[in-house]
This record gives C-alpha cells, structure tokens and sequence, in this order.
C-alpha cells in the first residue's frame, strides 16, 4: 500500500515571515547567527498541513557551525491554531511574531505543550507529533552559524504502515529501526526527484562544469575562468560549436567575457587598408599573415583575461590561424600605436609654431 509524501518547504516569504531573534536573512535564504554568546532565536510561521490529525514524520535542515556552537530544534503539532496565552485566546502564530514578547516566553509555549519534539541534529524525527499545524523554533548559541533549505516531511512512518497491526507500536523499537531506513529512502527519493537540476547549469554542483565541458569537446585546464563565467560559458557552448571555426563565434566567444567595445582585425582589413596606401603602418601593427588576426580590446591590459581568452579562442579559431590580442586604453599618445579614429588623444596640447625652432614632440599641436 503506497502513501503519498507532502514536502513543506520553508523559504522565500516563509522565512521572511519568521520571527527572529539575534538572527540575520540573507538575500539567498541563510539564516545567520552572528555570535557574541547571544542566543539567537527563529520561531516558524505554521506549516499547515491541511488535515486534522495530520502525522508528521521529518524536519531537515543544511547547518553549517563552529566547533564551539550548539543548536536546538523543538517542535509542536495541533489541531487547533490558536492557544490560551494571558487568559485569552490568541493565534499561535500572532503570540510567535509579536516582537513585544521574549524569546524565553516563547520558547516556554514550546515547552509546556502537551506534546513536543527536541532534537540537537539537523535531521529531526517528528512521529508522535499529530496535528494539522506544526511550529517549529531554531535557537543557536556560540560562534558564527548558518542554517538553510529547511524542510518538513509527512508521513513520516509509512514503511510502518504496511506492517500488520501487531507491528504498529509506535515509538517503540521497531518503529524506531525503521525510522533510519525512512529517513534513507526519503533523502534518496528527493535526490531523484532533483536529478534534473544536475543538467541545469544554473544549479548544478561546480565540480560538473568541466565533465560537461568536456562533452563538447572543449578542455578547461586550470584555474583562469571562476564559476560564474564557466556557468555562463557552458550556457553557449552549443552555439559557438555549431559556428567553430568563424568570425562570428569568435565574436560570440569574445562577447560573454568583455563587455567594452573589440574589434578583430583580419588579414583582408590590413590589405584593404594597404590599397588606401596605409599598407606599412597597418602591416606593422597588425602583421602581413594572411594566417593570423588581432583581436584588440578597448580597455585597460588585463593578464588574466588575456590567458582566458587565448585559451579558448585557439579552441574555436581556424586550425591554421595564430591570434593576437592587443589592449588598447581610452587614450594614447601618439607615439605607442594609437588608432587615430579610435582612442588617439594629445596630451597637454600647447600652440606651437614650426618657424621658432618648436619640436612636435607631443605637447604641440599645429595652428
């Protein structure tokens, strides 16, 4: 007999929505605790799980901690949303996410109710906890702590379920046995249920990037590329194969690491520029090759980014071409290989007049 599993996810709104004490949120969705010996202190908005008597069975969280720092998870079930606090009765989440109430008030509802589960591990149990509302509250005391993608399981004892009656001792032995083999089908059913996120490059663990890399033919020896430009590389890679060999995918590849103008110089622009009679200045910048081309970047000289991009374009460049990549400033003078139409400036411009002896040294502009 199969029984369905319900995946309460807390993040997003949810966590926003949580009461916290000495805890921070960052924009990912960790909560932090900063230290100091403060206790700090989250108390969850209900997860509401729909029917009375609801069993639930996992809570699970990532927690990432100092050797010096202890947390604790307790958590209550019922069927009712609201409790008795100060002679009325008032919604538990309203009591949670009152700022005017202490953390230890807080915590005491948790502990003084008829029915509540405390664990110090990331991977809690909650069967005997029944309800169709579940509170949870985290408290962490030492050094710097985070914790994330929180998770509530239910049921939590299905593989008891299937056992004849007489086996269905809740909270003894054998449901506990089998409460680890629950727990280890549970975190395998979720991997299967994510492996798609395996093939998703946004997502997908770094340590895939060069294995997918590689499918495609292309080596990533090194560390000259981070995870973010591999990531965005690898999300191109198909269509810089399928143009491999050509200006146009030396452009594409060039375009998703260099976001300032560039320009590729081949050897047909220098021989056009030669019938114009620039021929010497053009073949001294550029080279007389026919097999070679430059790629010139407007912006500072970047080492780096000058490694990365050699790497790759001998990867996607015609099997015979050499390439050159040159760095060009916003401004040059005129005596290091400017392009006039590009980037050439005179520096400290004075006026000078050729027939007193003036040199045209860089400082003088005709007039």
């Amino acid at each position: 007999m199969a029984y369905e599993i319900k995946k309460y996810r807390i993040s997003g709104a949810k966590l926003r929505r949580a009461f916290r004490d000495a805890f921070d949120l960052t924009d990912e969705g960790v909560l932090v605790s900063a230290g100091h010996g403060r206790i700090a202190a989250v108390f969850f908005a209900a997860l509401d799980g729909v029917e009375e008597g609801c069993p639930w069975g996992r809570f699970v969280f990532e927690a990432t901690v100092g050797a010096d720092t202890v947390f604790n998870v307790k958590a209550i079930a019922s069927d009712d949303a609201q409790i008795i606090y100060n002679g009325e009765a008032v919604d538990m989440d309203k009591v949670l996410s009152d700022p005017d109430i202490s953390s230890v008030e807080k915590l005491k509802l948790f502990e003084n109710a008829p029915a509540m589960r405390s664990s110090v591990y990331s991977n809690m149990l909650l069967h005997g906890l029944n309800g169709r509302y579940l509170w949870i509250c985290l408290t962490a005391q030492g050094s710097e702590a985070s914790f994330c993608d929180f998770r509530a399981f239910t049921p939590g004892d299905r593989f008891l379920r299937t056992f004849p009656e007489v086996y269905r001792e809740y909270g003894g032995f054998f449901h506990r046995y089998l409460s680890v083999f629950v727990s280890l089908y549970g975190d395998l059913e979720e991997e299967i249920t994510h492996a798609h996120n395996l093939l998703n490059l946004d997502v997908c663990p770094a340590e895939l990037l060069p294995v997918y890399a590689s499918w495609f033919g292309i080596s990533f020896d090194g560390d000259y590329m981070d995870e973010l430009q591999l990531r965005a590389f690898l999300k191109n890679a198909y269509s810089l194969i399928r143009k491999k060999g050509t200006k146009e995918a030396l452009k594409q590849l060039v375009g998703i690491f260099v976001k300032e103008p560039f320009y590729i110089i081949e050897h047909a622009d220098v021989a056009s520029g030669a019938e114009q009679g620039n021929g010497r200045v053009l073949e001294y910048l550029y080279g007389d090759d026919p097999y070679s081309f430059t790629l010139m970047l407007m912006r500072k000289p970047d080492e780096r980014l000058q490694l990365r991009l050699s790497r790759l374009i001998n990867q996607f460049k015609p099997l015979r071409m050499s390439a050159r990549i040159l760095f060009v400033e916003e401004q040059s003078t005129l005596d290091s290989g400017a392009n006039l139409d590009v980037n050439a400036s005179i520096v400290n411009p004075e006026a000078g007049v050729l027939n007193e002896g003036a040199a045209l040294d860089g400082t003088d502009y005709l007039n």
